[in-house]
C-alpha cells in the first residue's frame, strides 16, 4: 500500500520507484510499486515537455511580431536575441513524437493575441499578419533563424511545396 511520499516529496518518491522498478526490471518481484502514480507522472511527464517546447515556439512568435510591430524600437535587438534563445530552447527540446502535437497557427494566434495588448512607448502595435504560414519544421531547423522567422511571418502565404 503506497504511503503518502508522493504528495509529500515527489523527488525521494520519484528516486523510490526508480529503484522498485529497476529491480522490477531485473526479474525481481515487487510487490509495493506505485504504479497508478507511476503511470501518472509518465503521461504527465510527455504532455510537460510539450508544452515546454509549445511555449518556447510561442515566445518566439510573439518576440518576431513586436520586431515587426515595432520596427524602429530601441528594444529590436534584445527582442531579436530573444527570439534565436527561445528558438534554440524550443530545438533543444524538440523530440519527433511531438511534431504532429506542434499547431504553430495555433502559437502564432496566440501570441498575436498576446500582441494585440501590449503598447510599446505607448505606442499601440502596428499592422502584421492575421495569419502565418509556419510548420513545426521550419521552426525546428537548425537553419531557420530569428531573420527567417521573422521573414516567414512578413510573407503569411503557404511556404512552397517541397520539390
Amino acid at each position: 500500500m503506497p504511503d503518502d511520499l508522493y504528495q509529500r516529496d515527489i523527488l525521494a518518491w520519484s528516486e523510490q520507484q526508480s529503484a522498485r522498478l529497476r529491480r522490477v526490471a531485473a526479474g525481481e518481484r515487487v510487490n509495493d510499486v506505485d504504479w497508478e502514480n507511476v503511470i501518472e507522472e509518465i503521461e504527465s511527464l510527455g504532455a510537460s515537455e510539450l508544452r515546454a517546447v509549445q511555449s518556447m515556439l510561442r515566445l518566439a512568435m510573439l518576440h518576431a511580431l513586436k520586431v515587426l510591430a515595432w520596427p524602429g524600437h530601441s528594444a529590436r535587438n534584445h527582442w531579436m536575441q530573444e527570439i534565436t534563445n527561445f528558438l534554440a530552447q524550443a530545438k533543444d527540446g524538440f523530440q519527433p513524437g511531438m511534431a504532429q502535437r506542434l499547431e504553430a497557427p495555433k502559437f502564432y494566434a496566440r501570441a498575436l493575441n498576446d500582441l494585440r495588448k501590449m503598447r510599446m512607448d505607448g505606442a499601440p502595435p502596428g499592422t502584421v499578419p492575421d495569419t502565418c504560414a509556419i510548420t513545426p519544421e521550419d521552426l525546428l531547423d537548425d537553419d531557420f533563424t530569428a531573420d527567417g522567422l521573422i521573414a516567414r511571418i512578413s510573407r503569411p502565404e503557404a511556404p512552397p511545396a517541397p520539390g
